[in-house]
């Protein structure tokens, strides 16, 4: 990649800028798709375009550096000027936001390319003239391999691997490959089709080969066996064959935007990789599909769109020069300068060491582990509840909040039946009313009026183009009513839709159904009146606001109709501060109340709509009913969930006060689906009935669906999971749609996504943070009684699982493979140490953390890593070295634990599209029999149960879908995944 400014416009190629405007869109996609490597149609792609793009922008990158002035100090100065500051600062950025390590001499990401090219350049003028050289570099890149310190630190492994192509490029001819670009016969093109047909054909043979390929073989990474030499060999070779299509059938003439990128190349290439940070958090792995691809090629283009844009490449080479001039890089030879840079770079590297002074250590081991552990940063270990955050939990009084109940036009339509000539509702809250009559208060958001049939109901179905007036039938409150919600807020912007004698009317229907109400009056005394509920002994106030009336100005309810509502007011708005006031006056009227009440419920109807943000208006106003006492705030109006916060502060007299706010949990139930309108939640606070203080929020995510025949209703998404009948009116491409509900609603109200296999009854979030359920115990046959397993785990007190990433639950949320055999066994106490990636050799290092909980019975599963990744300096390279690292391992647990029993289970299987499986697919499931049937030997000499579950897993995935259970080639899914395996072991134990 050569710098944008070294052509002027009139002697650039437009055919090299064709290529590499190609070449860059791909770099910038599977950047794009990088976290999917493995995974679904994406993965296959990713592959494909890692067998050739790099090596042939390395190749064109060659070519244009045959001038002198690519190859001058100053080149190169400005090219490493640029590896420093920006390869520094995505280090940074990648620490701030995964929490990686900082690494002074391991470029970061995509910049090892910019070294790469550096040294490339600045070696190239003492290289060889003999074309035989060509040799020496194909074989130093295949022979690299097998030094295993050679690594990236310098990015010296890429670099080797990578220059027979630059070499190849800047060796070409000039004016012999101008002549065959610009005369090119039809031949040429034929030869270039058939070339590339071919290499796409020899890709697909060998992606589907080995499936196991990897980021080790596409990065250029040392060797585990002797068969990875033979894949780089033929991804060198198809890279080449790849890279001579594209140079015989590159056009000539300049196209538009291909040349353009092309020309700003260096800009688009440093850059991206910052916004593919956001990408990977918005769209992660965890919650692939198919149609990320999709996603991921959209910003991949107006990522390349913007950053390739002559206005933005323009200011980021102004930066580099005027970067360049700051630190005297122009002048660099000049004596007067030498001080002040040699200044700048020692603060710059001691800038740079700091963070690394307190994780010094011997770090070949460590080093090797990072590189083959199946963890990553978007790794998540979920903390499991306590017994003591449980027992609050189980007499905790339960407030129940939903959202907007508001039916648009096509809903009432829905509801009415032609064989009574009534409106019927009640089957919108047909799963959501165990919830809601189970919470001790129900609310909910009563947003439009009921003004009578005569006036006409809802007017539209929003967005459609005609005028949004609401009206509902009398029934809806009836419906609502039997729901099991007990109090509706009317204060909302639909109040006057049918005038002040709908919104009158309204109250008298709420009266006569029995719904508490509050957020509009008949009169000044009505308002004037504090509503307070008792619930169980716990005296709770309300008040409820809304920003404003459709329709309606401000001034309005101020000076017209003071007594209908009370309002909000915008922080901008001549009436704020007497707004403001208002509002500080009802909580003052709270303080002077002879028996004040325990707790003040603010339900305000404000914010942006179908926004997952908080904007300044609700900002601000949260901010005021914080420190005017209000202890639980339940937002609403926005028809997009919300997160939910925890303000701690202290009140006027002197003690600390917990608020929980809810921004918004959606609409309950709306035919508008569109912006995420089908993604809602029931909100749940829990309170202690003893001394009232808030001890935490539940969440239900739902989603909102219409069958053909019936209305617009609000399902959990648990009951979707494990209602079978419920399941039978749910379509596979619906089901689709409701994976992404549940990363949309549980990463914006818990803060952390989820995916459906994690979905729970409800999920807690603490104000420490969200804290999962533990899982439901498998259902125990008789047969299972029967076994051996269950017998050790009946007489045990405590029992020690120890292992992998299985164990660990690494890649699921921290549920390990065991946790629903042993939810079977209450009584039990239930340790877990386990490692991501984990071998023999991990736990030998770890018997000391290991024996600390000091167990009667240890369950270990281990050995599948140690045959996956074929690291001597980690693994167990053979059987007899299997055997022998775990026969130390028992020696070390029993040193420390005499009376110890031990368990193990055979390393486990995996699937036929593992990427980190270092050896063949056969190979692997022979090395994994192998070592299965040594450990079977070991345990039958020495006394231990040994268990293999591989069969009967392999047989049930075989026949039923893997994605029912597998979240990737290995790890079972937090549902029916760990369910399955935690069944299979237990049954192998006969």
């Amino acid at each position: 990649m050569s710098e944008g400014s070294i052509k002027s416009e009139r002697e650039r190629v437009p055919y090299w800028d064709n290529i590499k405007g190609i070449l860059i869109l791909l770099v910038v996609f599977g950047h794009f798709i990088w976290g999917y490597m493995g995974t679904g149609l994406a993965g296959v792609i990713l592959s494909f375009i890692y067998i050739f793009h790099m090596p042939a922008f390395v190749f064109v990158s060659g070519f244009l550096s045959k001038s002198e002035h690519s190859r001058s100090k100053q080149s190169l100065i400005k090219l490493a000027l640029i590896y420093i500051l920006f390869n520094t600062t995505i280090m940074i950025v990648s620490v701030a936001v995964f929490g990686s390590s900082f690494q002074l001499l391991t470029p970061s990401y995509s910049f090892w390319f910019l070294l790469s090219l550096i040294i490339w350049r600045a070696v190239e003028k003492y290289i060889p003239q003999s074309n035989l050289f060509i040799i020496v570099c194909v074989a130093a890149a295949i022979l690299i391999g097998f030094w295993k310190d050679v690594t990236n630190v310098l990015a010296i492994a890429r670099t080797i691997a990578f220059f027979p192509f630059f070499h190849i490029g800047y060796k070409l001819p000039a004016e012999k490959t101008r002549h065959l670009i610009y005369h090119r016969k039809p031949k040429i093109y034929i030869i270039g089709i058939l070339s590339l047909l071919y290499a796409a054909l020899l890709s697909v043979l060998f992606l589907n080969r080995n499936p196991w390929l990897g980021e080790t073989d596409f990065l250029m990474n040392s060797y585990s066996s002797v068969t990875d030499a033979i894949t780089r060999i033929t991804l060198l070779c198809l890279a080449g064959l790849v890279t001579a299509a594209l140079v015989l059938l590159a056009p000539v003439k300049p196209i538009p935007l291909l040349c353009k990128w092309g020309k700003n190349s260096l800009s688009i290439y440093v850059l991206h990789r910052f916004i593919t940070f956001a990408y990977a958090k918005s769209f992660p792995a965890a919650t692939y599909s198919d149609y990320y691809i999709i996603y991921a090629f959209g910003a991949a283009f107006i990522t390349t769109l913007v950053l390739g844009s002559d206005m933005v490449a323009g200011k980021f080479n102004q930066f580099i020069n005027k970067a360049m001039q700051f630190f005297a890089f122009n002048e660099l030879y000049a004596k007067k300068k030498t001080k002040r840079v040699a200044a700048i770079v020692s603060l710059l590297l001691l800038f740079l060491m700091l963070p690394m002074l307190p994780k010094i250590q011997p770090a070949r081991k460590a080093t090797v582990q990072a590189n083959l552990s199946q963890q990553n940063f978007d790794d998540v270990i979920h903390s499991v509840i306590t017994s003591e955050q449980e027992a609050a939990l189980k007499d905790a009084v339960t407030i129940a909040f939903v959202g907007d109940l508001i039916l648009l036009q096509d809903q009432v339509r829905n509801a009415y039946q032609d064989s009574t000539g009534e409106y019927d509702f009640t089957p919108m809250f047909a799963y959501t009313k165990d919830y809601l009559t189970e919470a001790d208060l129900a609310i909910g958001i009563f947003e439009g009026p009921m003004a009578g049939e005569e006036v006409g109901y809802s007017t539209s179905n929003f967005g459609d183009g005609i005028p949004l007036y609401l009206n509902y039938p009398d029934a809806f409150a009836y419906a609502v009513k039997e729901s099991g919600i007990d109090l509706v807020s009317t204060a909302n912007n639909h109040l006057l839709d049918k005038g002040e004698e709908g919104a009158m009317r309204t109250l008298d229907v709420l009266d006569q159904v029995g719904l508490m109400h509050v957020g509009s009056w008949r009169n000044s005394s009505e308002k004037a009146s504090v509503p307070v509920i008792e619930v169980r002994g716990i005296r709770i106030a309300f008040f409820a606001y809304t920003y404003g009336s459709n329709y309606y100005k401000g001034e309005y309810f101020l000076r017209e109709n003071p007594s209908l509502t009370s309002i909000l007011a915008d922080p901008s708005d001549e009436y704020f501060e007497e707004v403001k006031m208002m509002v500080l006056n009802d909580f003052q009227r709270i303080r002077e109340m002879e028996n004040p009440p325990d707790k003040i419920v603010v339900i305000p109807h404000m914010g942006t709509q179908f926004s997952h943000e908080t904007d300044l208006y609700q900002d601000t106003w949260n901010n005021i009913f914080v420190e005017a006492g209000a202890d639980i705030i339940l937002g609403d109006h926005a028809h997009a969930v919300q997160p939910i916060e925890f303000r701690r502060a202290t009140d006027k007299a002197g003690k600390e006060k917990l608020t929980v706010i809810v921004n918004c949990p959606g609409n309950f139930a709306n035919s508008y689906t569109e912006k995420n309108g089908d993604a809602t939640a029931i909100v749940e606070i829990f309170l202690d009935p003893i001394d009232k203080k808030i001890i935490c929020a539940g969440v239900v995510p739902m989603y909102t669906q219409c069958p053909i025949n019936g209305n617009y209703r609000a399902l959990p998404i648990y009951s979707i999971v494990n209602d079978h009948v419920l399941q039978g009116e749910i379509s596979r491409y619906e089901f689709e749609r409701v994976e992404q509900v549940v990363n949309t609603v549980t990463s914006v109200m818990l803060g952390t996504p989820l995916t459906i296999d994690q979905i729970q009854e409800r999920h807690y979030l603490f104000p420490e943070g969200y804290v999962r359920q533990e899982v439901c115990p498998i259902k125990i046959t008789e047969d299972m009684r029967n076994t051996v397993l269950f017998g050790l785990l009946s007489e045990a007190k405590s029992v020690c699982f120890v292992g992998d990433s299985l164990t660990e639950g690494t890649k699921n949320g921290g549920y390990g493979w065991y946790e629903p055999l042993v939810a079977a066994f209450p009584d039990l106490i239930v340790y877990k140490q386990a490692w991501g990636g984990g071998t023999t050799r991990t736990l030998i290092d770890n018997t000391k953390t290991i024996l600390a909980n000091n167990a009667q019975l240890y369950v270990i599963a281990i050995g599948t890593n140690d045959i996956r990744y074929r690291d001597e300096q980690i693994c167990a390279m053979d059987k007899e070295s299997y055997i022998k690292n775990i026969d130390t391992l028992i020696g070390k647990i029993l040193d420390g634990n005499p009376e110890a029993k031990f368990v193990f289970i055979s390393p486990w299987l995996a699937q036929a599209n593992d990427p980190y499986t270092r050896v063949s697919i056969e190979e692997r499931d022979e090395m994994l029999h192998e070592y299965g049937e040594a450990l079977r030997s070991y345990c039958i000499m020495n006394g231990h149960l040994y268990i293999n579950p591989n069969p009967s897993l392999k047989a049930l995935l075989t026949k039923y879908q893997p994605s029912d259970y597998l979240l990737d080639h290995i790890h079972p899914n937090a549902g029916k995944g760990i369910a399955l395996y935690s069944e299979k072991v237990l049954e192998a134990s006969q």
